[in-house]
């Protein structure tokens, strides 16, 4: 659903794709905030199993309903008129952009929120364990991190629409490499707070950037093949982290370690895509 709600916003907006991506992925952020603790509730008062019926007959009674009455009249973008001495961007087919080289590089770049975060949080019981800190650690911060994410995802969409997707790539991880090079190094628990936050920064820019960047780069018109590609990847990596993770862990290498190693990568990749994006750009 995400991928095909971030397609449709891709290719509807142009001049201001930056903020539209970033004002619908405050959904995204007020669900990261909200629905943990309501499940909590939830499942407090009609236990588990009640808990997805309820679920359930929201999404029939009241979501789907809605979608319907929304989409009841049809919405027809109106083209805006171009100068003839303008550049049209080129419309990559999928299977061009799985020949492109720099496909591969700008994945490297849009991979670390998903691969290292579902990593980070998937073992944060081994990682309280390890350093004496309390259970609710990690749970506390969410909310500080929600509060980030949001703010930046608005943030970034005008610095998108200003500067472009592209100029912002190289930049966006370097908060959340810091981020996570403290949080294995560091043993005191408001550690966890300050990587919240600057996990907060980087990931909120990306959600703008996962909407903003390939249509940008790649065109509109083929813009639901491409994206379907990429979304499978970038769901595989975020599959991948907790499993290798925990692999490494058994196998005697300290999860603190495997943090710093990710927030080093961080810091690496952005070096790289500084180069990397200034190629694409004059191509």
């Amino acid at each position: 659903m995400v991928h095909i709600a971030y397609t449709i916003i891709g290719r509807w907006f142009s001049a201001e794709r930056g903020r539209a991506v970033s004002i619908s992925a405050l959904g995204l952020n007020a669900g990261q905030a909200v629905l943990p603790l309501l499940a909590v509730a939830g499942i407090a008062a009609f236990g588990w199993r009640n808990l997805w019926v309820v679920v359930a007959a929201f999404i029939v009674v009241i979501v789907f309903p809605t979608l319907l009455a929304s989409l009841k009249v049809e919405r027809v973008p109106v083209p805006v008129p171009v100068s003839p001495t303008a550049p049209v961007s080129r419309n990559w087919m999928r299977g061009e952009v799985l020949r492109d080289p720099y496909f591969y590089v700008l994945m490297l770049g849009m991979l670390p929120p998903a691969f290292i975060s579902n990593t980070i949080f998937f073992h944060q019981v081994h990682l309280s364990q390890s350093k004496g800190w309390p259970l609710e650690t990690f749970a506390s911060a969410f909310v500080i991190y929600a509060v980030v994410a949001v703010s930046n995802s608005l943030l970034s969409g005008y610095l998108v629409d200003r500067f472009s997707a592209l100029r912002l790539l190289p930049f966006y991880l370097l908060p959340f490499g810091v981020g996570c090079m403290l949080l294995g190094v560091v043993d005191a628990p408001w550690v966890v707070f300050v990587f919240m936050v600057l996990y907060g920064i980087s990931d909120g820019f990306s959600l703008t950037l996962f909407g903003s960047l390939w249509p940008e780069v790649y065109g509109v018109r083929y813009l639901g093949a491409i994206r379907a590609i990429i979304v499978a990847i970038m769901v595989f990596a975020s599959a991948l982290g907790p499993g290798l993770g925990g692999i490494l862990i058994d196998s005697g290498v300290a999860f603190t370690s495997q943090i710093v190693t990710m927030g080093v990568y961080c810091i690496l990749i952005s070096g790289v895509l500084l180069s990397r994006t200034r190629h694409i750009r004059m191509r």
